[in-house]
């Protein structure tokens, strides 16, 4: 059926069967559904912009310069790569594997030969055009439209439906569709947008809705930050797109199970249960943004859920070092869902910027005081004026906390930072991107950063690497006759034979 399904147009609904023309006026025009409130016309001034952030609105455009004339952007933290023109959406852009097409459920995934299908991944997340859209937004410079049209179609002539390591993955399809989303929504409206153009889009966002619906990464033992994206890639596109037939469908179902997933993902702590900061930040982005767009689109979503939404920040700004970095604990690639401005892995303190706006909390504003580009692009002018609106924090700050589903326990006095974890295993909790890590320290003295996990390095490139950077000597916790806390299995980037520690030795 593969070809059948890369042929077939976008399938809408019975009174949208409209001409080209008629169709691209439509959605020129249409004033609902909305997008995050920040990328709302009404909300991206660009004076107001280059007021708060006349450096980085410069780099901003730079940037979008570069991406247009020279097909070079950074990618997962790597410096800047030159991606060719045109590009090969296939290459491994580090180690040059070309990754074939075959049926996307064949592909093999690692080789342990220097190669990173993760790499390729974060290549085809297309990123980088949500930064030429907000380019775009600010300057009305056409040549980014251009170059943002040319290089989907490029990507749609080189990924036919379910074939290659670009469909092997329902997680990659759904960051991809959210990323086409926020561009499209800053590129609707300009001249550059064809009749044809417009139908090759809307027919990506029907293939890439189908596929995720097809290939959930759903689990009946434990459902993870794969899932999760999965279903908010649904979630977005039937808020989005109500012109799709399968779009009523999509959302209702999708905020049913993202709500589910929050219920069953989140410990009672407020901590996402993988055992990993890394993926706490990107589960909290999925959380915030979707609940965030929900609340634009006049979508219900439950005050008990608010809640735990705000217990993850909570949870966020307790662990945060004072330097404003968060301990990288367990696995991080430093994957973003949105990617409107690419943090570092452990920067974490714009979401509680983002959050002190949504829930006025003096506390979240403490952690995360200043005005941030995500807060402008997430929230709009509305949200800087909330911050600015929040009363003072608490002059004694963060205190001492423990977690005890989450296995985390802080120690605070003044400067002096201890987090002690004492994380442990449970059968309906995900192990893979846990460390053998537990009983280990993070410790930061004076505001410096003196004790540190030593983070992830590499998934799949180098095995051997891999599972140093997991083993229990890599970090600051005992070790007992050269023993593995868990048996690491040498074969595969994410699992365990057996646990060697018990949970209460």
């Amino acid at each position: 059926m593969l070809d059948e399904l890369s042929s077939q147009s976008s399938r809408l609904r019975a009174e949208l069967q409209l001409s080209p023309l008629d169709l691209l006026k439509h959605f020129r025009e249409r004033s609902t559904p909305s997008f995050l409130p920040g990328f709302e016309p009404e909300n991206y001034t660009p004076a107001l912009h280059r007021d708060l952030f006349p450096r980085e609105t410069e780099q901003l455009i730079e940037l979008a310069w570069i991406i247009t004339r020279k097909h070079r952007w950074p990618l997962l933290g790597f410096p800047d790569k030159e991606f060719g023109r045109p590009i090969d959406w296939h290459r491994d852009p580090l180690s040059g594997r070309v990754w074939p097409l075959d049926y996307h459920a064949d592909i093999r995934l690692w080789h342990n030969d220097g190669s990173d299908v993760r790499v390729l991944w974060e290549l085809n997340r297309l990123g980088h055009l949500v930064t030429l859209a907000r380019a775009y937004a600010l300057t009305k410079e056409e040549q980014f439209a251009v170059e943002f049209f040319e290089q989907v179609e490029s990507w749609r002539d080189q990924n036919p439906v379910g074939r290659g390591a670009n469909w092997s993955c329902a997680m990659e399809v759904a960051l991809r569709t959210i990323n086409l989303l926020a561009a499209f929504s800053l590129f609707r409206n300009s001249p550059m947008l064809t009749e044809e153009r417009l139908l090759m889009l809307l027919t990506m966002f029907d293939q890439h809705g189908a596929h995720i619906r097809r290939n959930l990464e759903f689990s009946h033992l434990a459902t993870s930050n794969h899932y999760l994206s999965d279903v908010a890639g649904l979630l977005w596109l039937g808020i989005m797109l109500p012109e799709l037939d399968e779009a009523e469908e999509w959302r209702a179902w999708a905020l049913n199970e993202l709500l589910r997933e929050l219920d069953k993902q989140i410990l009672p702590d407020g901590a996402h249960y993988e055992g990993s900061t890394g993926y706490h930040r990107f589960v909290l982005e999925v959380f915030l943004y979707s609940f965030i767009l929900c609340k634009a689109n006049d979508l219900l979503v439950a005050d008990k859920y608010w809640r735990k939404l705000h217990q993850m920040l909570n949870y966020l700004r307790a662990i945060m070092r004072p330097d404003g970095f968060a301990p990288l604990i367990g696995d991080t690639d430093g994957g973003q869902v949105l990617p409107i401005v690419c943090r570092d892995a452990n920067d974490h303190a714009y979401l509680l910027t983002i959050g002190a706006a949504v829930f006025n909390d003096t506390q979240l504003k403490a952690a995360g005081s200043e005005a941030t580009r995500e807060l402008l692009w997430v929230l709009g002018a509305a949200g800087l004026r909330d911050l600015e609106l929040i009363g003072p924090s608490d002059p004694h700050g963060v205190q001492s906390q423990a977690f005890p589903e989450a296995g985390t326990y802080v120690l605070r006095d003044d400067d002096l930072f201890l987090l002690f974890n004492a994380n442990h295993a449970h059968k309906r909790r995900p192990l893979s991107h846990q460390h053998n890590d537990r009983l280990s320290l993070n410790i930061s003295v004076c505001g410096r950063a003196f004790i540190v996990d030593p983070g992830t390095y590499v998934y799949t490139a180098d095995l051997h690497e891999r599972h140093l950077f997991r083993s229990t000597a890599y970090h600051s916790t005992i070790q007992v006759d050269d023993m593995e806390q868990r048996t690491i299995s040498e074969d595969a980037p994410f699992g365990y034979s057996r646990l060697v520690l018990g949970k209460h030795a």
